[in-house]
C-alpha cells in the first residue's frame, strides 16, 4: 500500500508548511530494481493493502562528478501492533549516507524518524551538482492510510557537511509572489551553472479541480532556484534537465 499524499499536514519543524499534493504528481527518479534512486519501504502488500511485515529499501550509490563523494539512502519500514490501537501500524526511518573525499567510510548525514503525525517517510536521491560538491534530494513525509504528507527539497553540501533548511523552496516562491505560496514542488536536477531545478505545480484540495486560494503556480513547469537569495525564475517548457552523477548498481 503506497501512501496517499494529498491534504495538509502541519508540524512545527522550523516554520514549514507541507503542501497538498496528488500522488500521481510525485515523480521518483527511478523505481527499477537496478539503479533505483528512491529509498521507499512499506509494510503493506501493494495489491491487497494487507500488512505483511517489516521491509527495507536501499538505493544504488550515486557518485559525484570527479568521484570525490558518494551517497546512498535507505528506508526501513517497521510493522508493529500498538497496544493503544486496534489496527497494526507501519513506521519508517530513512537515512542518507555520504562518503569522501578521501575514501572515508559512509556516514549518516540525515536521519528522518517517524513522528505521531508522520509515521511514513522516504528519501529520493536526485543528482550531484556539476562541481561535485552538492547533493540534491527529496525528503518525503506522510501519515500511513491518510491523505496527509508532502515533499521537502533538500541540498546537502559535502564540503561544509551542512543540509539546507527545510523551508528553502517555500521561502523562495513566497518571495517571488510577495506572499505565502502554496504549491507542489519536487527537485529534478541542477543547471549547468549549478543552480537547482525544481518542478512546481498548482496546489489542490482533495477532490477539488480548482487550485487553492494561495496556490501561486497555476500550471506545472520547470523553475530555477537560487539558493543564496533565495529566489526563483521560470524556465521554458522545453527545458531539458541534465545529469552529472554516476550511478553504481
Amino acid at each position: 500500500m503506497k501512501p496517499a499524499i494529498n491534504g495538509i499536514l502541519t508540524i512545527a519543524i522550523t516554520a514549514l508548511v507541507w503542501h497538498r499534493c496528488v500522488s500521481a504528481q510525485v515523480e521518483h527518479p527511478s523505481t527499477s530494481k537496478d539503479g533505483s534512486m528512491s529509498a521507499y519501504a512499506s509494510c503493506y502488500d501493494k495489491s491487497t493493502g494487507r500488512l505483511v511485515g517489516s521491509n527495507k529499501s536501499v538505493t544504488s550509490v550515486l557518485v559525484s562528478p570527479g568521484g570525490l563523494y558518494r551517497a546512498y539512502a535507505e528506508s526501513e519500514a517497521e510493522a508493529s501492533q500498538s497496544p493503544n490501537t486496534a489496527n497494526p501500524e507501519c513506521q519508517n526511518t530513512s537515512k542518507l549516507f555520504v562518503s569522501g573525499p578521501n575514501g572515508d567510510d559512509f556516514r549518516p548525514v540525515l536521519v528522518v524518524k517517524p513522528s505521531p503525525e508522520a509515521l511514513g517517510n522516504h528519501i529520493d536521491l536526485i543528482d550531484w551538482s556539476p562541481d561535485g560538491n552538492r547533493l540534491l534530494l527529496a525528503q518525503g513525509v506522510w501519515q500511513w492510510n491518510s491523505d496527509a504528507g508532502g515533499i521537502i527539497v533538500r541540498i546537502y553540501d559535502a564540503e561544509s557537511q551542512a543540509l539546507s533548511r527545510e523551508s528553502l523552496v517555500d521561502e523562495a516562491f513566497s518571495r517571488y509572489v510577495g506572499k505565502n505560496c502554496a504549491g507542489v514542488f519536487y527537485p529534478v536536477g541542477f543547471s549547468s551553472s549549478g543552480q537547482v531545478v525544481v518542478t512546481a505545480g498548482p496546489d489542490f484540495e482533495v477532490g477539488e479541480d480548482k487550485p487553492v486560494e494561495d496556490s501561486c503556480v497555476q500550471k506545472k513547469g520547470f523553475w530555477l532556484l537560487d539558493t543564496l537569495l533565495p529566489a526563483v525564475s521560470q524556465l521554458p517548457e522545453t527545458y531539458i534537465v541534465e545529469r552529472y552523477a554516476k550511478v553504481l548498481p
